[in-house]
């Protein structure tokens, strides 16, 4: 006779009853381990098959009521179960990674538009009050012609004073933010992507800790927004999202971010408010 056992989770086998007793001694499984023969209407526990019973010395008369088939336990579950039917195992592991959830829960690349957002806002804002003008191409000229026609233009004093100005401002701007944090939980950027920041509780930050985190995001985050720290410090701080799921500042100041999925509607809005910067950081009024 042939015996089925449920190990880890996974039909395995078939098995001789002599292979049973020794993954029994070997403790692979116990005697709780569900298992099936052809003869057996369910699945039921290794020590209360009939067929098995010498293996624990049990009486032949023992007729035991099969219990139900065990539940996949929840956390074990892919998280769109039905639209899963069907699906390869290696994919739905692939969903059930650790990392895909990090990602999923802490979704950084949107944090990253959100701080991208409110970038834009302070350096069109900076843009427009400076004598600095963008040069738009001419009807018939080349990309080489109009990057060099640009080039010129940022070697003038005015580009400077702009280059200046926006430094400052950035400045301005982290304490600005950190107001805003503490008042309304949120930013213009964070608002347009339905993100917030709050304290462990759920609860408004206070404006001490919103200046530190502000603070921090300056220094570690966006480098001072200077090449080549602000790469360096984003890909930081991706890396310790998708590890931790939290950055850094988060993580010592006990807050949180609040980012709920992106519907199709606040999507539309965000292309649009960026395609809106765009045209506002290249024409002036």
């Amino acid at each position: 006779m042939e015996f089925y056992l449920s190990i880890g989770g996974t039909k395995k086998g078939p098995y001789s009853i002599f292979k049973v007793g020794d993954l029994l001694e070997s403790g692979e499984i116990t005697p709780e381990t569900l298992a099936w023969h052809r003869e057996l209407a369910g699945w039921i526990p290794v020590r209360d098959v009939p067929a098995l019973e010498v293996v624990f010395g049990r009486d032949q008369d023992r007729k035991p009521e099969p219990p139900p088939l065990p539940v996949p336990e929840p956390e074990l579950a892919p998280p769109h179960a039905k639209e899963l039917a069907g699906v390869p195992l290696p994919a739905i592991e692939a969903i059930n990674s650790p990392l895909v959830r990090i990602l999923d829960q802490s979704r950084p690349f949107v944090r990253f538009w959100a701080r991208m957002f409110d970038y834009m806002v302070v350096s069109v804002i900076v843009f427009q009050f400076s004598d600095v003008s963008i040069p738009q191409q001419i009807p018939g000229e080349g990309f080489a012609e109009l990057f060099t026609r640009y080039l010129a233009e940022m070697q003038k004093p005015e580009a400077l004073v702009l280059a200046r100005t926006l430094f400052f401002a950035l400045i301005g701007w982290h304490l600005i933010e950190a107001v805003l944090i503490h008042l309304f939980a949120t930013t213009p950027g964070k608002a347009l992507f339905g993100l917030a920041v709050k304290t462990a509780a759920g609860e408004k930050v206070p404006m001490l800790p919103s200046l530190g985190r502000s603070f921090y995001v300056y220094v570690m985050g966006v480098g001072f927004y200077q090449f080549p720290f602000i790469v360096i410090g984003m890909v930081f701080s991706f890396f310790r999202m998708t590890s931790t799921g939290k950055c850094l500042w988060d993580q010592q100041l006990k807050l949180q971010v609040e980012n709920p999925p992106l519907g199709t509607v606040r999507i539309v809005l965000a292309i649009c408010a960026f395609f809106a910067l765009f045209l506002l950081q290249s024409v002036k009024f």
